[in-house]
């Protein structure tokens, strides 16, 4: 059955993915950023407009929200997280309201293994049932916004699965979509960015309590990321359950092994340099992924190599443009 949805930040790096995907399912798709830059070559409804602006203001009624919009960037949380909290969790209450007054059941909230913080630094895959214990404001608005929902959930009937995103990189395999901000804060296309331009690679800690010094992710393609989307549209229709899922690639890569990947990738290593840590980063962060496999019979197709495979043809011609 098609559906009447609404991705918020949709013109980003995951909502292009996410919105291309659905559209080509069938479904009627609206796309409300703040950001216009993107192009995305499909016949969907976009509107440059502030998420909860235009939630507030628009007549048209979805089936299902997917709500990708916010701010991220941890370090810039810990400097100004007034911002933040502003963006990602009063603007959302102000859409919850809204989707309430709307009769809108359905919402897909993307949420992040920031909430987690240092409860992954055993170096065991994170399960979803753990504690919270955020170590940036980033990760706190995220706690915030999962909050939101479950208690809207409770006393107002919502639907929602949240999912919980590890560290999503790579590009669209045909090469339609990628990462566009600049400069560039995601680490892969980080990467990707100063191997092509010959500018030195900064690592940020190298004296952290792992295999090889450097802080250890979980990265999972952006590609499968839109497949779990689509899963979890069909996983509401049928059961309208309240669900909470990791989305990892299910393994663990610290930085030092990233750049050994990338150099085999491109065929040659970038200059590196070393910095202090960074305020707010977790030591190691891995998901287990195994409740999405069992209830939503997903799995990622892609790994780490055709992650930086993907995002270094998306940066070459990215940069080309």
């Amino acid at each position: 059955m098609k559906q009447n949805i609404l991705v918020t930040g949709g013109n980003g790096f995951i909502g292009t993915q996410v919105a291309d995907k659905l559209f080509r399912q069938g479904h009627y798709i609206t796309i409300v950023d703040r950001d216009p830059n993107v192009k995305i070559d499909l016949d969907v409804q976009i509107v440059e407009d502030d998420y909860y602006s235009f939630i507030s203001s628009t007549r048209q009624h979805f089936d299902t929200v997917i709500h990708l919009a916010a701010d991220m960037q941890v370090e810039q949380s810990v400097k100004d997280p007034k911002g933040f909290y502003t963006n990602n969790v009063l603007k959302m209450k102000g859409m919850l309201d809204e989707l309430v007054k709307k009769q809108v059941k359905n919402i897909i909230f993307s949420s992040s293994a920031c909430v987690y913080g240092t409860v992954g630094d055993t170096g065991l895959p994170l399960t979803e049932d753990l504690p919270y214990a955020p170590t940036n404001p980033y990760g706190s608005t995220k706690v915030a916004g999962e909050m939101l929902i479950k208690d809207y959930s409770a006393a107002y009937g919502l639907n929602y699965v949240i999912f919980r995103y590890f560290n999503v990189a790579g590009a669209d395999p045909g090469g339609k979509y990628g990462y566009t901000q600049r400069p560039a804060t995601h680490v892969i296309p980080l990467l990707c960015n100063r191997i092509l331009n010959e500018v030195p690679f900064t690592v940020y800690g190298d004296d952290y309590d792992t295999r090889d010094g450097t802080c250890i992710r979980d990265y999972v393609h952006v590609a499968d990321i839109a497949n779990a989307h689509s899963c979890a549209i069909d996983f509401l229709k049928h059961f309208g359950r309240k669900q909470i899922f990791n989305l990892g690639g299910v393994t663990g890569t610290s930085v030092k092994e990233l750049i050994e990947y990338a150099s085999n990738v491109v065929g040659k290593k970038p200059v590196v340099i070393y910095a202090d840590r960074r305020p707010g980063d977790a030591v190691i962060s891995l998901a287990n992924a195994e409740k999405a496999k069992a209830m939503l019979g997903w799995e990622p197709e892609y790994g780490v190599g055709d992650i930086i495979k993907h995002a270094w043809q998306w940066e070459k011609t990215f940069e080309g443009k």
